[in-house]
């Protein structure tokens, strides 16, 4: 019900919206993620929206660059040579939300541990160890997003695109984290952003809250982090 973002991964439930075998993410001639998969398109203001995943019920796209400062906003469906109703949304600057395990937007977030194997309750992070988080809804970057494109490495900082609009800032356990690196996510499309942070020293154990805020807004609430 909340705002979209520019460059924001988002899902489009219906039906009839594309294929009863569902087809993954694509990378096309250009080296960009492509805007059609399994016969399907998603146009936001007309501009077509990469796709990650389609399906007849569901479909993950990424929010075009080119919506940011517009002032009216909807999306469409194409699939099976029919076109859906435009379905009017609310564009934000930023829109962030944290990835979770289980894809549903609650409990625990999708959180690598400082030796690159995933946090959860049964592999808690240790206090004082670095985690990698995934966000996406962090609006424009610098330098500028460019829709579809597979994010690389730069040589010099910022290594990654940055969001136009800052601070960045990570609570775990309701505590401040040091956040160490924040950037689109390497070798992924660009939307997913990557923030490195530590686990404060001073928080208790157990399954801890974590929220990211971008620019002013805030990710959902009932995302969790696990912690020794």
């Amino acid at each position: 019900a909340g705002p979209v973002s520019p460059g924001e991964i988002v899902t489009i439930g219906g039906t009839g919206l594309g294929p009863s075998t569902p087809s993954n993410l694509m990378v096309n001639d250009s080296g960009k993620v492509s805007t059609t998969l399994g016969g399907v398109q998603v146009w936001f203001n007309g501009t077509a929206a990469p796709e990650t995943y389609v399906s007849g019920v569901q479909i993950n796209a990424v929010v075009p660059y080119e919506v940011a400062g517009a002032t009216n906003l909807s999306v469409q469906v194409s699939a099976g040579g029919q076109t859906s109703q435009a379905f009017p949304l609310k564009l934000a600057g930023t829109a962030p939300a944290i990835f979770t395990a289980n894809g549903s937007g609650a409990g625990p977030a999708a959180i690598l541990n400082q030796d690159n194997s995933y946090n959860g309750p049964d592999n808690p992070a240790a206090k004082g160890s670095y985690v990698v988080l995934f966000v996406t809804g962090e609006g424009q970057t610098n330098p500028g997003g460019v829709t579809g494109k597979v994010t690389t490495v730069a040589a010099v900082p910022p290594l990654t695109p940055q969001p136009l609009l800052s601070p960045v800032t990570v609570l775990i356990g309701g505590q401040p984290a040091f956040v160490a690196f924040y950037g689109e996510a390497p070798d992924m499309v660009s939307g997913v952003m990557q923030i490195n942070v530590q686990i404060p020293a001073n928080v208790p154990s157990g399954n801890l809250p974590v929220s990211v805020s971008v620019g002013g807004s805030g990710t959902q609430s009932g995302v969790t982090v696990s912690v020794e």
